[in-house]
């Protein structure tokens, strides 16, 4: 915002122009401590309860305060987002049904990036479920996805190359298994894939689902419930078209009793997770049974093989079965965070999102955002040893200036580190912050006088910015107005008919005005 010296608008007639109160688990780090006894949550020292509500002082949200704006819409089922290492340019959208599609400088590419609707399984928890790029995808244009296949339902892992003469097309014809896994079951199938600071593809799996048998998920010799860690710039298996990858040799089961390709163990469904670009360190948002939600975290100086503790913790709920350890096990890893799902009316099933760490908001660098499938959003700060500035999103993230966040399906992260929400209802919707001096405005108004002007006023709360500007837009034509005192106004010649008058700076404060002129 710059000062500039106030002019007088001389106007002429030829100018044409909810949530109730929840009970909420916050657990301490660390790989070890007590575990909450059967029917229980923790003993003292390990866990705190915090009961949270629309109202409760302690849930107050930190700032800088956030909105979101809708950059695209006409989506089917978008499940997640992403964009290539360094691409500011464009973002990639998956579509559960088996496409891919770009939104290019905001405007959604009527041609597919890729299209495998054929080769997908779409029931149940099916799909086109995960995207990664390759880090190095400038110069070698590979791309990964992670779907059910149409033929067994197995979940598979596959490969593409772009269209050397179009970067917004893949070519159908590229495409390379790199790993598949059986699956029993439509539900549980996680999804997520993505490339490590090591340059390595962590591929997390669900249990198996309705047909799963729990007590494999302890079991490193069986690959669902685990977090497997590939190698896909190298082939240990020459003699399997099927298998394209190779086996890092520092992963904790290289021999060991346990699959090679293990990297963590004891999960249930991890539908979405994430690295912090920063740190490296790993998010994993892990879907609960009966009680708990939960997610998971591991540091970026981990040598893999936790354990989070499924089927016998559910976050910090034991289950006693017989196959399982005592649930007060040092082996088990404890989530940072798990709250109850016992909510009336609502499958509370969590959803991964991402540490931010873009450009545009620097006060919420370092805030990690998840969400959960009754439609809320929370954030919170992670140091590796507790959490802080926990706060619930969901009514100030609803889009301006109009619509509604009706389900979060998925986060996103763009090249620069921005945040998305891709939503049930097919829109993908874009975080930003709500400027400083929104909590200053009192007052916007617009009207229409029979003379065919409009007059739109603004008033500050004090005349902390007189001198400094504002900028009003009429039917998208932005004017910049001086603050004189603790008010600007500005009006403008127009004709008759129906006009909007927005305010663009302070931005995403009030929603913009429909006013009607006579001709």
């Amino acid at each position: 915002m710059r000062t500039r010296h106030r002019s007088r608008i001389v106007c002429s007639l030829l100018d044409g122009s909810v949530v109730g109160a929840l009970t909420w688990v916050i657990v301490q780090a660390g790989q070890s401590g007590q575990a909450a006894q059967a029917g229980q949550v923790g003993q003292a020292g390990y866990a705190a309860h915090v009961a949270m509500s629309g109202q409760d002082a302690r849930a107050v949200q930190a700032r800088p305060r956030l909105t979101t704006i809708v950059i695209a819409d006409g989506f089917d089922s978008p499940l997640f987002l992403t964009s290539p290492p360094a691409d500011a340019s464009r973002l990639f959208v998956v579509e559960r049904f088996g496409r891919i599609r770009i939104i290019e400088q905001g405007t959604v590419l009527p041609r597919p990036f890729l299209d495998i609707e054929p080769k997908v399984a779409k029931d149940g928890e099916r799909g086109l479920l995960g995207l990664a790029f390759h880090p190095d995808y400038a110069r070698n244009g590979l791309l990964y996805v992670n779907y059910t296949r149409a033929s067994d339902g197995w979940t598979l892992v596959e490969r593409y190359r772009v269209l050397p003469e179009d970067p917004n097309v893949a070519d159908p014809d590229s495409a390379l298994p790199v790993i598949s896994i059986e699956q029993p079951a439509r539900n549980h199938n996680a999804g997520w894939l993505g490339f490590g600071p090591d340059g390595l593809l962590y591929v997390p799996l669900g249990d198996g689902g309705a047909a799963n048998r729990r007590e494999q998920v302890q079991d490193p010799e069986f690959l669902l419930g685990k977090v497997l860690r590939i190698d896909v710039n190298g082939d240990d298996f020459p003699g399997d078209p099927a298998a394209n990858y190779a086996i890092p040799p520092d992963n904790p089961y290289v021999g060991r009793p346990g699959r090679d390709e293990v990297w963590a163990v004891g999960l249930r469904n991890p539908y979405r997770c994430s690295f912090d670009r920063l740190t490296g360190d790993l998010y994993l948002a892990d879907v609960g049974g009966g009680q708990r939600e939960e997610i998971c975290f591991q540091p970026a100086a981990s040598r893999g093989g936790e354990n989070y503790g499924w089927p016998c913790l559910e976050g910090t709920f034991c289950h006693e079965r017989p196959y399982c350890k005592p649930c007060d096990a040092e082996t088990f890893t404890r989530p940072i965070f798990e709250y109850a799902r016992d909510i009336p009316g609502c499958t509370a099933a969590v959803i991964g999102g991402y540490v931010y760490r873009g450009a545009e908001i620097p006060a919420l660098r370092g805030t990690y955002f998840f969400g959960d499938l009754c439609g809320r959003v929370w954030s919170f700060r992670y140091d590796g040893r507790a959490l802080s500035e926990f706060a619930e999103r969901t009514e100030e993230l609803q889009p301006f200036p109009q619509g509604t966040l009706e389900r979060v399906y998925s986060f996103g992260e763009d090249a620069q580190g921005e945040l998305y929400l891709c939503d049930r209802g097919g829109q993908i919707l874009k975080i930003v912050a709500v400027g400083e001096r929104c909590d200053a405005v009192s007052r916007f108004k617009a009207r229409c006088h029979r003379s065919n002007r409009i007059t739109a006023r603004l008033a500050f709360l004090d005349r902390r910015y007189a001198g400094q500007s504002v900028t009003f837009a009429i039917d998208g034509q932005r004017r910049e107005v001086v603050v004189d005192g603790r008010k600007a106004r500005l009006t403008h010649c127009c004709q008759g008919g129906e006009h909007v008058v927005s305010l663009e700076d302070p931005q995403y404060c009030k929603p913009p005005i429909q006013v009607a002129c006579r001709g």
